[in-house]
């Protein structure tokens, strides 16, 4: 389907792992990519996790994902559906979407802030205490056996070596290898190195792309998708995207509903829908009040806004040349005009010497007037929707639980991360797509900063012990899959 309206998610916990274990790794070792998404119990001091010094901030993530643990990770597998040589067709994925429960055996912080944001969005701490899948962090213990758990399932992924696809993914990555894998060295570079081993498929940050590649006016995850969402429909269709079919009787799937509403005429009264959006939100996606902020978060309207924005901005651009072009004309017209005499000459080179720029601001200024009734000639004929009746029915949108933020999890993250993956990917073409691509690979979006991190092994650093005896392990030969069967009817 192109226009997808719902997206489903399995729900993962220990009342099911025997039952979905098989389906997961056999979705992983059919996929393209791999999008993660992770919840954590907390991130520290913002201001640690931005610190200006590379060094400095890996130090202090570090210290974070010691004392903190991963309550969910998200898991979005997307199989490539390949079209029959010679037709020209969308490309197409099977995309398969796990949301994993997990609870740290060992001690951890939550954060007051991260606990009341995860309450508000629904999470559910009283099912991840019963049901979260246990795990523990570091090294491999000798006494560890299990094989249907999340640290085994990590195992499995880094033995994958297909691309894995993050959002913003230092911190997930970082708390995945302290978490999930074993301890952090205490070296950024090493821990790079690791990396590149660990992933030979490269890791791709949505982020970087999104503020460095295919730059939007922001580049928060739920804006990114949604954006991404609206320019793949219609003659745009770019990727089309299939979903297994979950038995009725099949109790652990969630549907997510991501339906796309009509766009907001926002021409009716711009200042109005823009008085109604919470600025802050609007740029960045998160908001102190969140719920109790008196102004709108919704997505679409963000969206439409800032296309009504850069239309009428290139539409202005567009009716300024035009003018400009038109006064050329008229005064290359007047400069032929051999009947002037001198003294009304002088009089026109001093008027203009002296007022030429009002006379030009006062030009564009026009322009501006004219194309505002340009971008909605019908305007004054009717009455202009008021920022109350906007707000009311943003209001009765929210309370029907449609478009709105909704419930917050890390499956459904790590679906719009692959999804905004899959679409910028469908805009490389032929050799110059390949080499684009290229340049987006291993590059991690630092906050803060004008360039990445990336991920590589330097002539300056070495891979972790730690690291090597790990992937010892998994290079051994692993058990097949092959007869596993989806859940899929």
């Amino acid at each position: 389907m192109g226009s997808f309206s719902r997206v489903p998610v399995v729900d993962v916990h220990c009342g099911n792992i025997n039952e979905v274990w098989a389906s997961m790794v056999l979705a992983m070792s059919n996929s393209a990519f791999i999008a993660l998404d992770c919840e954590l119990s907390g991130l520290g001091h913002r201001k640690k996790l931005n610190a200006k010094s590379i060094d400095d901030r890996y130090k202090n993530i570090c210290e974070v994902a010691k004392s903190r643990s991963i309550i969910s990770l998200g898991l979005s597998c997307y199989q490539l559906i390949t079209s029959p040589e010679g037709h020209s067709q969308p490309c197409g994925y099977i995309v398969q979407t796990f949301n994993i429960l997990l609870l740290c055996e060992e001690d951890y912080t939550v954060e007051p802030q991260s606990l009341k944001f995860l309450v508000q969005h629904g999470f559910d701490f009283n099912k991840q205490y019963e049901k979260g899948l246990p795990y523990y962090r570091g090294p491999d213990k000798d006494t560890d056996f299990s094989i249907k758990s999340p640290r085994h399932l990590f195992r499995e992924l880094v033995s994958m070596k297909v691309p894995v696809i993050l959002h913003n993914g230092l911190v997930d990555l970082m708390f995945l290898y302290e978490n999930l894998y074993t301890s952090l060295p205490t070296s950024s570079g090493t821990f790079l190195a690791d990396l590149a081993d660990m992933f030979p498929g490269g890791l791709v940050d949505t982020k970087y792309i999104t503020d460095y590649e295919h730059i939007m006016p922001a580049s928060y995850l739920e804006y990114v998708f949604r954006k991404c969402q609206k320019d793949n429909t219609g003659a745009d269709l770019k990727c089309v995207l299939h979903y297994p079919h979950y038995p009725a009787t099949f109790p652990h799937v969630t549907y997510r509903d991501c339906s796309i509403r009509s766009t907001y005429n926002i021409a009716d009264n711009p200042e109005a829908y823009k008085d109604c959006l919470c600025t802050t939100f609007a740029g960045h996606g998160w908001c102190e009040k969140d719920q109790f902020c008196p102004k709108s978060h919704n997505i679409d309207l963000i969206i439409d806004m800032d296309v009504f924005g850069e239309t009428r901005k290139s539409r202005k651009r567009k009716r300024r040349k035009e003018n400009r072009e038109k006064r050329t004309q008229v005064n290359t017209g007047d400069e032929c005009n051999t009947s002037m005499d001198s003294e009304n000459t002088s009089l026109n080179n001093y008027s203009i010497e002296n007022c030429g720029n009002g006379v030009e601001n006062s030009d564009e200024v026009m322009d501006d007037v004219i194309d505002d009734k340009g971008d909605n000639p019908d305007a004054a004929l009717r009455r202009k929707v008021s920022a109350e009746e906007i707000m009311k029915k943003l209001t009765e949108e929210k309370s029907k639980g449609t478009h709105g933020n909704g419930v917050h999890r890390a499956g459904y993250d790590a679906f719009m991360t692959g999804f905004i993956f899959a679409i910028y990917k469908s805009r490389c073409d032929g050799d110059e797509g390949v080499v684009q691509m290229e340049g987006w690979t291993n590059k991690l979006y630092l906050c803060g900063k004008d360039f990445p991190l990336t991920v590589t092994k330097s002539s300056f650093s070495k891979n972790s012990k730690q690291h090597l005896e790990k992937m010892s392990k998994i290079r051994k030969p692993q058990v097949e899959y092959s007869c596993c069967q989806p859940l899929m009817t």
